[in-house]
């Protein structure tokens, strides 16, 4: 998401390419994004047609609604949020399209499906930032409106369709939960995740394996501490 004009891309980040898979993309205006929803789509789709008779990992990174926003000419204008709804209503669109081809090649059953997100709205960015709703701040900041985000999953005959799970959790544990889904080993140094698929899949008594959780900001700073219905923020 650090596109070439970002203020401050030159001092951080070196120039980012395009990936498909191992290879570079050339794009003739890497300014222009309006086709970059709908051009992941129809990738992400066409990845599960061709794998859809082995397993395989499908992570589907899209760059909006983090500024600068675009959206494609098909869904400009559809909402009455300006912008920033149609950037959301193409990502809607882009959701039930991957859905469909998961569940048009009969892989609703033995494929776990997960959509979260890194952060909450980037408030300073006024109607392109979206709302944390009743949470309070947003992105950059440690309170809840800026690191807490819905985590939609869903796995047919796995997952208990329609139900909530009110645990906390991070997107550390992704990778020991998916590991221990699959029978994988975990590498040999220590992480911070844990196995929450006992939370996830509403298992009966099931608890957050965590102590707690510890965020932190800018590198090596505690920011706050999260234990149960319990945080301690330090300001």
């Amino acid at each position: 998401d650090m596109w070439p004009q970002h203020p401050t891309a030159g001092k951080n980040f070196p120039p980012l390419p395009i990936m498909d898979g191992e290879k570079r993309l050339r794009i003739a205006d890497e300014h222009d994004q309006r086709m970059m929803t709908t051009w992941l789509t129809t990738r992400a789709v066409d990845f599960i047609n061709r794998h859809r008779t082995e397993p395989f990992f499908l992570y589907v990174p899209h760059s909006q609604p983090h500024v600068p926003l675009y959206v494609s000419e098909r869904f400009a204008g559809k909402t009455e949020r300006g912008l920033y709804g149609d950037v959301i209503s193409e990502i809607d669109w882009s959701v039930g399209e991957i859905l469909n081809a998961i569940d048009t090649n009969g892989l609703a059953e033995n494929t776990l499906i997960i959509f979260t997100s890194d952060n909450g709205p980037w408030l300073s960015y006024g109607d392109h930032a979206g709302s944390a709703g009743p949470l309070r701040e947003g992105k950059g900041t440690v309170w809840e409106g800026g690191i807490r985000e819905p985590t939609v999953m869903r796995w047919k005959g796995k997952i208990p369709a329609g139900t909530v799970c009110e645990a906390p959790g991070m997107n550390i544990d992704l990778l020991p939960t998916l590991a221990g889904l699959i029978g994988a080993e975990l590498p040999k140094h220590p992480i911070d995740g844990m196995d929450v698929w006992p939370i996830i899949s509403g298992q009966r008594g099931a608890e957050n394996p965590h102590q707690g959780y510890w965020h932190y900001y800018k590198t090596n700073e505690l920011h706050a501490v999260t234990q149960g219905t319990w945080k301690l923020y330090v300001p």
